[in-house]
């Protein structure tokens, strides 16, 4: 996956131990909550989300300890909002309104642009 939007402050440093689809799909599955990096049993369910390379990532920084995630919402917003999905979806996606989408998308700088080729001049 690339493309996507540099990370926000408070997920870069996942992004930057296991990559940005890795930490996207960590987010999605379990962003807020915290996750049990183990090699044990538990521990399988993080592997099934992020990878086998990602989990060990995890596991050498972290160890076997429970580890608490962001949850990620402007940086998910503009991953998002990157791939083309629409504002109606997204603020489903991440659990809040399209004005909210709108507000992180243009605190970003990423001003939404999808509704100018309605009215755009034809020559």
């Amino acid at each position: 996956m690339t493309g996507l939007p540099p990370p926000t402050e408070d997920v870069a440093p996942l992004v930057e131990l296991i990559g940005e689809k890795a930490a996207l799909r960590l987010l999605e599955e379990r962003g807020g909550t915290r996750v049990y990096v183990s090699d044990a049993k538990e521990g399988r369910a993080l592997v099934e989300i992020v990878g086998l390379d990602a989990a060990a990532a995890m596991r050498r920084k972290y160890g076997a300890t429970r580890v608490k995630l962001p949850i990620g919402r402007q940086w998910r917003v503009l991953c998002y909002k990157a791939m083309g999905i629409s504002r109606p979806k997204i603020a489903r996606r991440v659990g809040c309104s399209e004005t909210t989408v709108d507000d992180i998308v243009k605190r970003h700088g990423r001003p939404d642009t999808t509704q100018l080729d309605l009215f755009a001049r034809q020559p």
